[in-house]
């Protein structure tokens, strides 16, 4: 089972890497309780990245446009931010992301897009800002 468990995570942490270039401008910074993190972070990596973003169904950059699409409708900015950015990682142009999010707005409602949209903006301006420096 250990084995098992430290492939898993080591093909999570390889998608996680594609998707989420460390330092990079938009790149998650979740927070975890110290008496977690490490669990967490195995047991997320592994399940998330390993196990789902591992599959061969669909290719990285689908999972990222409907993970980008859910994660607006649900309203979750934070999660949105890291996706957006790792989905551009992964060679989704800033007009793809924001069709998706306009997508959603007729089945998610207007609101939803809207913050969807100023989530996107959010990580535009940053990568802007960071290719600038």
């Amino acid at each position: 089972m250990a084995d098992e468990i430290d492939e898993r995570l080591k093909q999570g942490m390889m998608n996680a890497l594609k998707l989420f270039t460390p330092g990079s401008p938009g790149a998650p910074s979740f927070k975890y309780p110290k008496e977690i993190v490490e669990d967490w972070n195995q047991f997320s990596i592994s399940t998330v990245m390993g196990d789902v973003w591992g599959r061969s169904g669909l290719e990285a950059k689908d999972r990222a446009m409907i993970t980008i699409g859910v994660l607006t409708a649900l309203g979750k900015p934070e999660q949105l931010q890291a996706y957006i950015t790792g989905g551009l990682n992964l060679g989704l142009s800033r007009e793809e992301v924001c069709e998706i999010i306009l997508h959603i707005s007729v089945y998610a409602g207007f609101p939803t897009a809207i913050q969807g949209f100023a989530v996107a903006n959010k990580v535009f301006d940053a990568l802007d800002e960071a290719s600038e420096s």
